[in-house]
């Protein structure tokens, strides 16, 4: 989904970033954004607060540890397998 909006730089080099943006990518008053430069346009970006970044770890260690499971019962099949071919 893309949404666009105009907005003005003031004078010391501000700009407000329209409610309908802010609203979606839930940035909230005090929250810290990143700005930089991608493919020759100006990209603002929302910092990830320590919960999210714990939960977004949580999230990723419990996928790895799930998929650590399925290849460890992935590979005794074949190494029964295997030794039942070399027996």
């Amino acid at each position: 989904m893309m949404y666009e909006s105009i907005t003005v730089v003031g004078e010391r080099g501000q700009i407000t970033i329209p409610k309908i943006i802010r609203e979606l990518e839930q940035i909230r008053p005090k929250d810290r954004v990143i700005v930089k430069v991608e493919n020759e346009k100006v990209v603002v970006e929302k910092l990830l607060g320590k919960k999210e970044k714990e939960e977004l770890m949580k999230e990723y260690y419990t996928k790895y540890a799930e998929l650590h499971k399925k290849i460890n019962k992935e590979w005794e099949i074949v190494d029964k397998e295997a030794n039942r071919f070399l027996e």
